[in-house]
């Protein structure tokens, strides 16, 4: 007979054990996964990659959160008014007339292009344009500044992507170089080793030698040959016999000649 109550502990057993195990792989999972379009953004944009890799992981939930899911959203930006993509409603900070109603957030077709426009949206807003003015590798200026033009209502927003950065070590994505091209994964995506081998060994396009023009061959100054025509009383064998007849005078003259002497 089965025991239930020993059944039951180790299954909750395994089951936390998966959690355990899940959480602890989803910063390295999810960094990984991110890191070369946060680095790609920097250098368009000169957003420290660690800031933006930061407020990924926090506003997302490391990808978890209903917005990541459901919306492709890693950084809860909202519709505002000028916004003309796909939405998404969900309840959180919004009030009207002392009631939480569901606010509306921007949704996109993947991750990448919510990255972009976390990018284009700190860019395109008056408000953010003092943060341009640190350098990439400032990332405590950047993350009080967000806090400061108000990315957030959260007091402590600021430090909490400090703490997140150091923990984490992403402050040394800031200074790397734009290697790759940023890869989502996807089943028309290519490996990552795929995409090392395309940068280091381009193709090279196929170059085609100019065709030489033929030489021009000089215009003679010869004339034509008139054309041949045969007399009107012209037989054959007329040709044979004329030779023959003037054959016996060649020879009649050379023996009268040989004679005389």
């Amino acid at each position: 007979m089965v025991n239930w109550k020993w059944f039951s502990i180790l299954l909750t057993g395994v089951l936390w054990f998966g959690i355990i195990q899940t959480n602890f792989a989803q910063p390295t999972n999810y960094i990984e996964q991110y890191q070369k379009i946060a680095i790609r953004e920097m250098h368009r944009s000169g957003i420290p990659a660690s800031i933006t890799l930061a407020q990924g992981i926090l506003e997302s939930s490391w990808g978890n959160g209903s917005l990541a899911l459901k919306a492709n959203n890693h950084f809860g930006i909202k519709c505002k008014s000028h916004w003309t993509g796909p939405s998404f409603y969900i309840e959180d900070d919004d009030y009207k007339r002392g009631k939480l109603i569901k606010s509306c957030f921007r949704a996109y077709n993947n991750a990448e292009e919510s990255y972009i426009d976390h990018t284009d949206f700190l860019m395109s807003n008056a408000r953010y344009q003092v943060l341009f003015t640190y350098t990439r590798t400032d990332y405590k200026r950047w993350a009080h500044g967000l806090k400061k033009c108000g990315y957030a209502t959260d007091k402590k927003y600021g430090y909490k992507l400090i703490n997140m950065i150091k923990k984490y070590g992403l402050d040394r994505f800031d200074t790397m170089p734009e290697e790759l091209p940023a890869m989502i994964a996807s089943e028309n995506a290519p490996s990552l080793h795929q995409a090392a081998f395309a940068q280091s060994y381009p193709v090279q396009p196929f170059q085609t030698q100019p065709v030489r023009p033929m030489p021009t061959q000089p215009q003679s100054t010869m004339a034509p040959p008139k054309a041949f025509a045969l007399p009107d009383n012209y037989r054959r064998g007329d040709g044979i016999r004329k030779f023959g007849t003037k054959g016996n005078e060649i020879l009649k003259n050379s023996s009268s000649i040989l004679w005389n002497k």
